[in-house]
């Protein structure tokens, strides 16, 4: 007769609707162990969770493991299990479990760190008495066990497999082959450095990638530097939004690959530029020193690092790439693509000149400003615009706050870190067909579009706003910023007639269906601050969650002869390639 052997049974306790995802990370850990676990979820979601039936499984696991953060828990009534009505159900487990004498593992809300306060016990005109219960509660748990502290869901989830492979000996395997993980971000950054390079210079390219591949994620690439179709331009974007910065390898095969299509190489230079937010590094290729700095000045890479005798290049490029990058970068840093709609000063004075009739002048005008006050809110660059007054914050500065104070509590991004990628609005301006796949992948997936109001009432930059796909694109989180405040009357609900008709597909958005990603008529920095940090969050889950493309299924359709099966369907999204 065959035994079998008996895996060992693990209780997950703690309350439900403040550790929702903290519980998901911590399951999604441990159902990768050779264990079997018990939680609510095999039978409820919800703090209001049977009690017999919870104290059953706890005394017939051989584990317990509890989660507490600052909320008590439902307290069930009085009765055989809950003699004094006092104790919450989490309460109760952790008790059941220490009289049955089974080893508990404690994990704790480090004291101090961010939380929602709705959240906690005793905020907001929460029970008192639960704050006070659940305060007790900790402090003797801190006492009575060698606790355990979490921050945020995957810190959590690492530390409970640790304590359990420690308590139990289990071996740290990998998980199965037949698991299935959470697919990666689509825009997650992979790589630190994206190394464009000549073809004749593909070995070198190769030596350099591995004599740093000790501390850095390197791609190298002979092709991007000649990327001119469409989809050639859309497959960079992609390599180059996957890292952290972009460096060419400087030598006279690139030199003359560059000078062969000046309008090419520009176009993918500032590409590049963009979207790491970071000056182009230049390294020389091996045995050339510094004779390429001159060269490469020419096509605006002014940091050129070189091989010397005292220090080979990989040193260079290492010490290059800590100044640049930071030896800490985050681990899941995910880039957010943002575009901003605005004039520049001389676009700003061929629209104020003179102070034409017309609905511009009326709406300067009725906010009671004067044309050289609106001017001096541009300047040369549009990433110049200071959106409420010259002396403000540029957008630049603005969003960088923003993703700052988003990146910070863990709670907000589930341990996830942005990074903003620009796209040029001078892109649109000038209708370059290469870059069409690029503004509509963005459009079709998940972006950050910036507008200010006065600017889309620059009949060129109105033009191409709504010839793009961002005018209407499915899952553009937009926000148009006004030029002073919207009381002021006559002038705002001028603006907001314009702009209603100019902007069919936004007014529909803001006013009729209330769509929180699209917010009209924001005059001061707390309002945009505020909107930023909430719909952050929510545009990069919209382009984790790509739509159905309904032309690729009939296409599979077409292939297979068959309809898809709906696993199938759920895989054909919009994102992605053609």
């Amino acid at each position: 007769m065959r035994s079998e052997v008996r895996r060992v049974k693990v209780y997950l306790s703690s309350t439900w609707s403040d550790l929702k995802e903290y519980r998901a990370a911590v399951l999604a850990a441990l159902r990768r162990l050779p264990l079997d676990v018990v939680t609510m979820e095999d039978y409820t979601a919800s703090d209001e969770r049977p009690v017999e039936k919870c104290l059953a499984d706890v005394a017939s696991c051989d584990i317990y493991i509890g989660i507490f953060a600052l909320r008590y828990g439902h307290v069930p009534e009085q009765g055989p299990l809950n003699p004094d009505g006092q104790r919450s159900i989490t309460e109760l487990e952790y008790r059941k479990a220490g009289e049955t004498g089974r080893p508990r593992l404690v994990f704790l809300l480090k004291p101090g760190a961010a939380w929602p306060t709705d959240r906690i016990d005793g905020q907001e005109g929460s029970d008192s008495d639960s704050d006070a219960r659940v305060r007790q509660l900790r402090a003797e748990l801190a006492e009575e066990h060698t606790t355990r502290f979490f921050t945020n869901p995957d810190g959590l989830a690492t530390d409970v497999v640790t304590s359990l492979q420690s308590h139990l000996r289990i071996p740290a395997v990998p998980a199965p082959s037949r698991t299935v993980a959470e697919p990666p971000h689509p825009r997650r950054l992979t790589h630190d450095l994206h190394l464009l390079h000549a073809l004749r210079d593909e070995e070198a390219a190769a030596q350099l990638a591995t004599g740093v591949g000790g501390l850095w994620g390197v791609t190298t690439s002979p092709d991007g530097l000649l990327a001119s179709t469409p989809k050639e331009v859309l497959d960079l974007d992609r390599a180059v939004t996957s890292a952290r910065a972009v460096a060419l390898l400087l030598s006279p095969a690139l030199m003359t690959l560059l000078g062969e299509n000046p309008g090419r190489a520009r176009r993918v230079l500032d590409l590049a530029r963009a979207r790491t937010a970071r000056p182009l590094l230049g390294v020389t290729a091996p045995g050339l020193a510094d004779s390429m700095a001159a060269d490469a000045a020419s096509w605006g890479i002014t940091e050129v690092i070189a091989e010397s005798a005292a220090q080979p290049l990989p040193y260079r490029l290492n010490a290059a790439l800590s100044k640049t990058i930071g030896l800490e970068r985050p681990d899941y840093e995910i880039g957010l693509p943002v575009v901003v709609v605005t004039m520049t000063d001389e676009e700003a004075e061929s629209l104020l000149s003179g102070a034409p009739p017309g609905p511009v002048a009326d709406i300067v005008r009725g906010f009671g400003l004067t044309p050289e006050s609106v001017r001096a809110r541009y300047g040369a660059s549009r990433a110049d615009w200071r959106p409420f007054g010259a002396a403000s914050r540029t957008i630049g500065q603005v969003l960088e706050t923003a993703v700052t104070g988003v990146n910070g509590p863990d709670l907000l991004l589930r341990g996830r870190k942005i990074r903003l990628q620009p796209y040029l609005f001078d892109d649109l301006l000038s209708y370059d067909p290469a870059h069409t796949l690029l503004f509509g992948d963005i459009a079709r997936n998940g972006c950050l579009v910036v507008a200010d109001e006065l600017s889309l009432l620059h009949p060129d930059l109105e033009a191409a706003f709504r010839a793009s796909p961002l005018h209407e694109g499915p899952q553009v989180s937009l926000i148009t910023l006004a030029p002073d405040d919207p009381a002021a009357g006559t002038a705002h609900e001028l603006i907001r007639e314009v702009l209603a008709e100019r902007l069919h597909h936004a007014h529909h958005r803001f006013g009729d269906i209330l769509d929180p990603l699209c917010e009209m008529n924001v005059a001061s920095g707390r309002h945009l601050d505020r909107w930023l940090r909430a719909s952050l969050p929510q545009t990069l889950d919209a382009y984790r969650n790509a739509r159905p493309s309904v032309d690729k299924a009939r296409r599979l359709e077409a292939e297979l002869g068959t309809r898809p099966t709906v696993s199938m369907a759920r895989l054909i999204t919009e994102g992605g390639g053609a």
